[in-house]
């Protein structure tokens, strides 16, 4: 995820922090007041509903409500509640007639005081899996708390006051069930609550937004023995800082975000004393080096390399020289610089960025892994314009920039890279939050970056999974979030530990993350804990300064910025290190092999053959990974034969994907000859996998002779385990293998995971094999399942396309036997939610505001659920178990953890505080035409979005022809929606959307007599 881009260059990514949070409904005009009731409803659950979560259902939690113990003004409260693994990020809100302290697990967390406005504390580091207990002591006569629990699927669960809290006059005693005494916004005073100040985890960057100064180091979490100081907020004019570097004299220069240029911070003892600028013209300079004797600053937004030298030893830059230039987008752009043991500068450069002419043709990443044969939606993403395949790279430059080396592709946006002391480099790359719930989707992850590593990252839905045979895997998956700086804490005076860690930034959950690393074969494995956590703590990069200590800006999106330091001040208490022999001596081949990979293409590669072919059939995948590649600097034809007549598996699996890839079209004839001979069933999944890999990657090149690998691959399926099945339908469908349907749409109606759901859906839809009505019919009940999970826009998108795919190929017998399960859900639902509404009178807070007490009670469950539908919210969206729409979020857990009056305040103003993940964007053509919506893709040359979110047409736009482009500040629901309905139907509306579809809810009671 990029961090710091202006958000409208690139506003199709969902989910990002720094490029905008766009929904999955596009737009290309402005839609009607009763179509978009549901963005007001998108805008409100952000928190609340599972959006992220996948194949999750949102939880639908009971309203927090002030809590008391009776007969006393003091006293204990308690909770017990159980936390699944994976916790990504955990935030305790609370507020309280008087003070109370909290704890969890028996370790204190701080002191919340007052009722007007919860506040707010980051217990991540406190609450494992497994159970837990919520404690506080209170001095006054009620309590509020919410724990907020973002795990790394994307999931939120929430724990709330209520009656089933403990409570007790006296601590550790006669624990009783505390009394309850009402939603926290039941009065008109307000919600201490309010969505507008009380954010959520994910969104505690906007707590920046507008701030006077930087967030207070002293409310950051951070190790024992560990001290975070403030050393300076940015002042007026300063912008938002974006990346950070020490220059020889130890100063430090920030990069800016919206404002062009650079500036140069001089450090006191305790603070920055003086603030110079020293460029005004490069934009965005997300990457900033100094070594060999110059600032080396790569500008995202002047689309260049820079070199900066002082030219008159005046302390000025006056020397400002391009030397290398990279086309494409800034959206996942130019990031971060890095100088190598070798003395070279490396360059990261997420997937918008096109690979540079002149590039060396000996650079160690030399081609990125075939295509698939079955294209899917948006997978004309996958190449840009120019024809280049869309993936971001990792390069490398000398200090003139004279030589541009790709040494590693496959990534999505990594940031920022890092060095450990044994000179290898590691990166934290970004997930695509819009594929969540999509079998393809892959969460933000630490890689190993090495000589002509390929990641698997490519646009569209053709990424490579982990397992995939050309691909290295991630050395740790983190979950969601929004990588930024990564920096490694060998310079730092920390402790053994730490100085040994890779530290990682978060920018979305506020934390630097502790990876660390454990020698394993020829890589590593890691695993991670919270360094420093904060609210807000959006950091943008860190870097180790000349006094050992952590330095780290915070800033993006127009935020408040700050420059901390991060120092160890406790006592030091190593141990001996302990040297792993076997794993150094396994990288040293790996680097042996790698000394390869720039070898000249032309010349005899007998000795890359000699070395190489030994280390295929090695044990470690790294190992394997830099013999094959060294082995592809040869010339095929000096090692064709040798592979084919090779007998031990897996160097013959090795050798042959290096065919697969590098060989011509006879050799890749033979080596179907020679898959069809072995006897796949005998080898273990790895090398089953690597096998269906190989025939992948050649089948698309022999059209004439593919088939003759079905009857090989036809006996394994279906398989023992979800990678062969899903590799095995793949190519399966693709062969047209008999019986495929049938043995699929058994593995559909016993998959438990709706990603599997997805992909078998994905590929089945293309079998060319007569169907039977019952299995047309357990296709359209397994996509009604996966309609009925949650996920992220593509999610939706894909679904979408593979319905209307399937139901287009029907005959019209089968269309009227299954209509039930594939009529056109928007006409289902349109009939359902009957005529458009007319106006019935200007409604407005202050009318509304003194009847909210009435929706309490006595209410008409009938009546909701048709203001539900008169409003027509119901073409976008469900409540409880009733028919709805799923185009956007489940509103059955609305109002656990909104109140009555926050929802009605939205519909009325909902322009007031509108989340970034759901502005639309305003386009201007240059043919004087104005768009509105959210792009729904987005490549080098085009721009693609639906001009409405119900129906199945979209409309491509050439970038030339774009003129402007910005976030707009209206929200997409107007203002008037009310307007439509009468004052019981506002009524029922909201008592319906607080009892989550459910007609027991107290609210559907009579109302008591007076």
């Amino acid at each position: 995820m990029t961090p710091f881009m202006d958000f409208v260059i690139c506003a199709d990514e969902v989910g990002e922090i720094f490029e905008g949070h766009t929904s999955g409904i596009q737009f290309g005009r402005l839609p009607s007041a009763s179509r978009m009731f549901f963005f007001f409803l998108l805008l409100l659950l952000l928190s609340t509903i599972d959006s992220r979560a996948g194949a999750q259902s949102p939880i639908a939690l009971p309203p927090c409500e002030w809590v008391r113990i009776d007969g006393t003004d003091a006293g204990f409260f308690r909770k017990t509640f159980s936390a699944r693994s994976g916790l990504q990020k955990a935030v305790l809100l609370g507020a309280c007639a008087g003070r109370m302290t909290a704890w969890v697990n028996g370790e204190r967390i701080g002191e919340f005081s007052g009722r007007e406005q919860a506040e707010s504390f980051d217990v991540s580091r406190h609450v494992h899996a497994g159970a837990n207990v919520l404690a506080v002591e209170a001095a006054g006569a009620s309590i509020a708390l919410i724990l907020e629990l973002v795990f790394d699927s994307g999931r939120h669960e929430w724990i709330v006051t209520d009656g089933s809290w403990l409570g007790s006059a006296r601590a550790g005693a006669d624990w009783q069930p505390v009394a309850a005494l009402g939603r926290v916004d039941a009065k008109a005073e307000g919600n201490p609550f309010d969505p507008r100040r009380a954010v959520d985890a994910y969104n505690s960057w906007t707590l920046a937004r507008g701030a006077e100064r930087a967030t207070d180091p002293a409310t950051i979490v951070t190790l024992p023995g560990f001290t975070v100081e403030l050393l300076r907020s940015a002042q007026a004019g300063e912008d938002s800082w974006v990346a950070l570097a020490f220059d020889p004299r130890g100063r430090i220069t920030v990069a800016l975000e919206k404002k062009p240029g650079l500036l140069r911070l001089t450090l006191g003892a305790a603070a920055v004393e003086k603030v110079e600028v020293i460029n005004d013209t490069l934009l965005e300079c997300r990457g900033l080096l100094y070594a060999h004797g110059a600032l080396y600053a790569y500008a995202n937004k002047s689309s260049a390399l820079f070199r900066l030298r002082d030219a008159h030893g005046d302390d000025r830059f006056e020397e400002v020289r391009e030397l290398v230039r990279t086309e494409g987008g800034a959206g996942h752009g130019r990031n971060h610089l890095r100088l190598g043991p070798d003395g070279m500068i490396y360059i990261l450069n997420g997937d918008d960025v096109a690979l540079p002419a002149g590039r060396a043709a000996d650079s160690p990443f030399q081609r990125f892994a075939g295509l698939p044969w079955i294209p899917g939606p948006r997978d004309a993403q996958t190449f840009g314009t120019d024809g280049r395949l869309l993936s971001g790279y990792l390069a490398r430059t000398d200090g003139d920039g004279t030589r541009w080396e790709i040494v590693a592709g496959g990534l999505r946006n990594s940031l920022a890279l890092a060095f450990n002391e044994d000179g290898e480099m590691f990166t934290y790359e970004a997930d695509n939050e819009r594929d969540i719930g999509n079998p393809w989707y892959l969460p933000t992850r630490v890689h190993h970056l090495v000589s002509g590593g390929e990641y698997g990252w490519r646009r569209g839905t053709v990424v490579l999974p982990p397992y995939a045979a050309e691909v290295l895997p991630a050395i740790h998956d983190v979950g969601l979030g929004s990588p930024t700086g990564v920096e490694f804490g060998t310079r730092c005076h920390f402790p053994e530990k730490y100085r040994r860690a890779l530290f990682i930034a978060d920018w979305a959950y506020g934390r630097i993350l502790a990876v660390h690393l454990a020698p394993h074969g020829a890589s590593y494995s890691a695993t991670r804990e919270d360094f420093a956590t904060g609210r807000p703590l959006n950091i943008t990069d860190l870097t180790t300064g000349p006094d050992g200590a952590l330095y780290f800006t915070t800033g993006g999106r127009g935020t408040q910025s700050g420059l901390y330091r991060l120092r160890y001040t406790g006592k030091f208490a190593d141990g001996p290190r302990i040297e792993d022999t076997n794993a150094r001596a396994a990288r040293e081949l790996r680097h042996r092999l790698e000394a390869f990979h720039r070898r000249d293409r032309s010349t005899s590669g007998a000795e890359a053959l000699a070395a190489a072919w030994p280390q295929l059939g090695h044990e470690d995948r790294w190992i394997r990974f830099a013999a094959r590649l060294a082995l592809e600097t040869v010339n095929p034809r000096e090692w064709q034969e040798k592979a084919l007549a090779e007998t031990e598996s897996e160097r013959a699996l090795t050798a042959w994907l290096a065919l697969a890839r590098v060989g011509s079209d006879t050799a890749k004839l033979a080596l179907l000859d020679a898959l069809n001979r072995m006897s796949l069933s005998g080898l273990g999944e790895t090398q089953q996998l690597e096998a269906l890999r190989i025939y992948e990657l050649i089948l698309p090149a022999l059209p004439e002779v593919a088939r003759s690998a079905t009857a090989k691959l036809d006996p394994l399926y279906p398989a023992s385990s979800r990678a062969m099945n899903r590799e095995l339908c793949k190519l399966l469908v693709n062969l047209g293998a008999p019986g495929i349907v049938a043995r699929t749409t058994r593995l559909l109606s016993a998959a438990d995971d709706l990603a599997d759901v997805v992909h078998f859906l994905f590929f089945l839809r293309h079998a060319r094999e007569p169907w039977t009505i019952e299995e047309r019919r357990i296709f359209f009940t397994a996509l009604r399942r996966a309609e009925q999970g949650q996920g992220a826009q593509n999610y939706v998108a894909t679904l979408r396309q593979i319905k209307a795919a399937t139901a287009s190929a029907l005959t019209d017998a089968e269309r009227t036997a299954l209509a039930p399960l594939i009529e056109d859900k928007s006409i289902v639902l349109a009939a359902l939610a009957g005529p458009a509404p007319h106006f019935v009178r200007e409604w407005s807070m202050e009318t509304l505001e003194p009847l909210l007490d009435r929706a309490a009670a006595g209410r008409s469950f009938t009546g909701g659920r048709a203001a539900f539908a008169a409003a027509q919210c119901i073409l976008c969206h469900r409540v409880g178990t009733d028919p709805g729409g799923l185009i956007g979020p489940d509103l059955t857990a609305v109002a656990s953890r909104f109140g009555r009056r926050d929802i009605l305040d939205a519909i009325l103003d909902p322009s007031r505080a509108i989340d970034d993940k759901f502005r639309n964007t305003v386009i201007g053509l240059k043919s004087g035409e104005t768009l509105l919506g959210v792009v729904e893709t987005e490549t080098a040359g085009h721009v693609t979005i639906r001009p409405d979110p119900l129906a199945q047409e979209t409309k491509t736009i050439r970038v030339k022809d774009i003129a402007s482009r910005e976030l707009s500040a209206i929200s997409p629901m107007p203002p008037s929606l009310l307007n439509m309905l009468e004052r019981e139907q506002i009524l029922d509306l909201l008592a319906y959307l607080e009892s989550g579809g459910n007609p027991e809810h107290p609210a559907f009671r009579p109302a008591p007599r007076k």
